[in-house]
């Protein structure tokens, strides 16, 4: 039951392996066409630059749909939103899957994007109020990890079956995964909320003011900023310092990845304990363990490369701790009536912090690794911070001298 006593459909486990493949598949959008750029350019004939924009397009819009899916979901209900939502991504990517136009491409892929943002959010909030507590964990655990691993299994697939026949035909298989879904979410029961007008809908955004207000929410959406920023800079930094070291070792950059793969499974360990430890300290655990594997990572440099590679696993385990843990405050925090729009701002944030990770990568390549990597360290290191000295405050206020 959520905060209002109404009872919900609990999804079944084959409907929540269902989400679990479709939210690999949406997010790995993003990152599908990463690894074929060149190739892209050569096919399109176009500049490098122009054939980056298919990357750009979907981002940007990805991003902005967040806060236009996350509301209306609350006024219309989760189901019907991801229904219509996941039909709509369907039919998009099948259509631009023909296209070889870069213009059609671009302004589709920036379509694609927008669509895509009606179902990572509303899936969040849609299993993050469904089930028993250890149910909701789970499935909170398993969206985590497939949001977090489609950055490696994005590129892996973008690769190779992009790579091989094209990026239509590798948008194919995602349609059909989008088009099954939708599917199988239209004959669940229908949401309880009822279907409101324009100005309800407008008015979903009324506490946002309200949620940026609170305290306890803010230490969320602060340091998620940094998270996905640390992150997208780690491997830039990897990549332009460290790329020709690696190289020389026979380690590919999609190797220096891969070595990070295990870690993601880190959400999965945080459903075991979440119950036991609570959300705010699995954060506290999630950012500290990010920042030591960034300080080590500091201290490896190129001079030694294993070890480096060692304790970015360490990192990347910290960040998939952190991401459902934050979720979890979130979802912890907000009333029923915000928690989409709670969430959404989350996960905007999340994506404003990834968006900046390139800027900040340019900003320091010519710094020399460990300085960068210390950077970053100190950035995580004051979220940390800011999330502790945030508890320290609430434990004070409950216990006043």
């Amino acid at each position: 039951m959520n905060k209002n006593n109404i009872t919900l459909y609990t999804p079944t486990i084959g409907l929540r392996l269902l989400l679990i493949l479709c939210a690999l598949a949406v997010v790995s959008q993003l990152y599908l066409p990463l690894p074929i750029l060149p190739q892209l350019a050569h096919d399109l004939r176009v500049a490098p630059g122009v054939a980056a924009g298919v990357v750009s397009a979907f981002g940007l819009a990805y991003a902005a749909g967040f806060m236009v899916f996350g509301p209306l979901s609350d006024r219309l209900g989760r189901r019907r939103v991801m229904v219509w939502g996941l039909a709509a991504l369907a039919l998009v990517s099948g259509t631009i899957a023909w296209t070889d136009s870069a213009p059609m491409l671009i302004a589709g892929r920036a379509l694609q994007g927008f669509i895509a943002a009606a179902f990572p959010p509303v899936v969040i909030a849609y299993l993050a109020e469904r089930g028993t507590t250890r149910q909701r964990t789970w499935s909170v655990a398993w969206i985590s990890t497939a949001f977090l691993s489609a950055g490696l299994l994005g590129q892996i697939y973008g690769g190779t079956v992009a790579g091989r026949w094209g990026l239509g035909v590798a948008m194919l298989p995602f349609a059909l995964v989008y088009a099954c879904t939708a599917l199988a979410l239209s004959m669940t029961p229908a949401d309880t909320r009822q279907a409101s007008g324009p100005s309800s809908w407008l008015a979903g955004y009324r506490p946002l003011g309200r949620l940026l207000a609170d305290a306890r929410l803010r230490r969320v959406y602060g340091p998620a900023v940094l998270l996905l920023m640390c992150f997208v800079t780690f491997y830039l930094a990897l990549d332009i310092h460290a790329g020709a070291a690696l190289h020389a070792e026979g380690i590919t950059s999609l190797t220096a990845r891969a070595v990070a793969l295990p870690a993601f499974l880190a959400p999965l360990a945080v459903a075991v304990v979440m119950s036991r430890v609570g959300a705010q300290r699995m954060v506290m655990v999630g950012l500290c363990t990010a920042t030591a594997g960034l300080a080590l990572c500091a201290w490896a440099g190129t001079d030694h490369l294993h070890g480096l590679l060692g304790a970015s696993v360490l990192f990347v385990a910290g960040v998939g701790i952190s991401v459902p843990s934050f979720i979890a405050r979130v979802a912890g925090l907000a009333d029923a009536p915000a928690r989409g729009l709670a969430v959404a701002l989350y996960t905007f944030v999340l994506f404003v912090g990834a968006s900046l990770g390139p800027l900040l990568g340019q900003i320091t390549a010519q710094w020399p690794l460990p300085y960068t990597l210390s950077l970053l360290a100190a950035l995580l290191g004051m979220g940390a911070l800011y999330v502790f000295t945030g508890r320290n405050a609430a434990v004070s206020a409950m216990n006043p001298a």
